[in-house]
Formats: C-alpha cells, sequence, structure tokens
C-alpha cells in the first residue's frame, strides 16, 4: 500500500513545530540558555521552554513567520499569555525587539488569508532545517 501524502496544512504543523525549535535555539547563548520572553526566566533551551506565538498559531499568514515566534517558558505560554498582563508584557517584548510599527505590520498581516503551496513549505522547512543544525552544533546540542 503506497504511503499517504500529507497534506499542506499537516506540512505547515510540522514546519511551526521546527520553528518553535529553532526560535529556542537561535535565541540561546553559547552555553544553551535562552531567556523567557515575558517573564525573563533563564533556562536551557530544552528545559520547559517553549516557542510562544505572538499572534496566535490560527492566523496563518503568520503562524510559520519567525518573527512571530520567540522563546517562552512553558508556565507564560499556557497561562500568561492567556491574561491580558501577558499578552502586554509579550507585545511591549514585541515592540522593544522589532517596533511599534512592524508589530502593527504584524497584527495587519495576521488578518490577511495565506494559502501556502508544497514547494513553498517544502523550502521553509528546508531553510528552518539547516539553521537549527547550525544552531545545535553552536551551542553543543
Amino acid at each position: 500500500m503506497a504511503k499517504k501524502t500529507k497534506t499542506i496544512a499537516k506540512e505547515v504543523d510540522d514546519v511551526a513545530k521546527l520553528m518553535q525549535k529553532l526560535v529556542r535555539l537561535k535565541a540561546a547563548d553559547d552555553n544553551g540558555y535562552v531567556r523567557c520572553c515575558t517573564c525573563g526566566v533563564v533556562r536551557l533551551w530544552n528545559d520547559r521552554m517553549q516557542g510562544a506565538h505572538f499572534i496566535s498559531r490560527g492566523k496563518l499568514a503568520t503562524k510559520i513567520m519567525i518573527e512571530n515566534c520567540h522563546p517562552a517558558c512553558a508556565s507564560c505560554n499556557q497561562w500568561a499569555h492567556k491574561t491580558t498582563l501577558g499578552i502586554l508584557e509579550y507585545r511591549r517584548y514585541m515592540v522593544g525587539m522589532y517596533d511599534e510599527d512592524a508589530v502593527d505590520e504584524l497584527e495587519a498581516l495576521s488578518r490577511t488569508i495565506k494559502k501556502y503551496n508544497r514547494a513553498e513549505v517544502a523550502d521553509i522547512k528546508s531553510d528552518f532545517q539547516a539553521q537549527i543544525k547550525f544552531h545545535q552544533t553552536r551551542i553543543g546540542a
């Protein structure tokens, strides 16, 4: 029996998981430590740290944009980012990281419709995999 081809939506989900790993590795110092974008706690990149989306993963236009995902501790990502204060703290981080106009543009982009094709998703996946490999080597992971 032939192997069933993944849907593009499933491929995008897989790439989103790679991106979450990449943002933690990319933000890690040379010893593998990363700071939560909301509360500031510092942990190893793979110790209860997650890739937190500023704009919900439900918004396809920004789902696999690296500018929309940053390291966060599990507590902030699962609980604080669902509160008004947590959302404001994350937005403050975003404005400090990029600037107000860039955050406004990201928010506007999230309200647009995006359709990925298989080749586009494959290219993004390949790029993320190469970056992950580089950063794993950099920090000795």
